[in-house]
């Protein structure tokens, strides 16, 4: 951006993303095609409170997961909370599923430490249906993938998968981007976390942001409460919330 040049809004930052929305074909192509040289985890660059909330995600399994179990991660990515997971809970296992075969190569190195705790499937969590003898868990677990939903009926259609993988008094959690109640709330909470990524300088934030809502379709906590509890979930909880994030379980 040169000198003279006008800083755009976030509004209109979230106006550009928005009308040059990608379709699902196109959030995979752009996961395939990404850089990844190595596990080289940065969440803490644009993540407020990364530290304290990854903590708090793995304490809302430590009852379900303390003596051992079978965890599944969905939209696992690099492996970022595979590893978080077999770290925590040394006496369980992991099914890391993500639909990006680039992704999952980057995971390889990182997660074949682990040996036979780990396995890793190829899995679109919106169009596919597990392996039938994958058998169910005691945590499904995710983090930053569940947004790339497109409506209420994806999202719901998702959540009563979900509920149908865990075993009885499983736990599902989920560090997702959602939307505010209203669009206003949206881009004061996105305004929020653009401060916080120019404080931090190690994000370019604008493009940052615009890239985030051109693959995200996020949706509210509101929207979030009511479809788990349509499809069965109960005790729906909500321990962190900041800016564009929150944690739900």
């Amino acid at each position: 951006m040169t000198e003279n040049a006008k800083r755009p809004t976030v509004e209109e930052l979230l106006v550009k993303a928005e009308s040059r929305k990608l379709d699902p074909d196109g959030v995979r192509a752009a996961f395939e095609h990404s850089s990844t040289p190595g596990f080289v985890d940065k969440t803490a660059d644009w993540l407020p409170e990364s530290e304290h909330v990854h903590e708090l995600l793995l304490s809302l399994m430590e009852s379900t997961l303390d003596q051992g179990g079978r965890v599944l991660d969905l939209g696992s990515g690099m492996g970022r909370l595979t590893t978080m997971v077999l770290d925590r809970f040394p006496r369980c296992s992991v099914v890391a599923a993500d639909y990006s075969q680039t992704m999952r190569e980057a995971a390889t190195t990182e997660l074949s430490r682990y040996g036979d705790r780990v396995s890793q499937i190829d899995f679109d969590m919106f169009s596919s249906d597990l392996p039938q003898d994958i058998g169910k868990f005691d945590a499904v677990v995710s983090g930053f993938a569940i947004h790339h939903g497109r409506d209420l009926m994806q999202y719901k259609s998702l959540y009563r998968r979900i509920h149908s993988f865990l075993k009885q008094g499983g736990i599902f959690v989920n560090l997702d981007h959602v939307a505010g109640e209203d669009r206003a709330q949206t881009i004061e909470n996105a305004t929020e976390w653009r401060d916080f990524l120019d404080e931090d300088g190690e994000i370019e934030s604008d493009k940052f942001i615009y890239g985030s809502y051109v693959k995200d379709t996020p949706i509210s906590l509101r929207n979030h409460v009511q479809l788990l509890g349509e499809v069965g979930f109960e005790q729906i909880e909500i321990p962190w919330q900041k800016m564009i994030f929150a944690l739900y379980t």
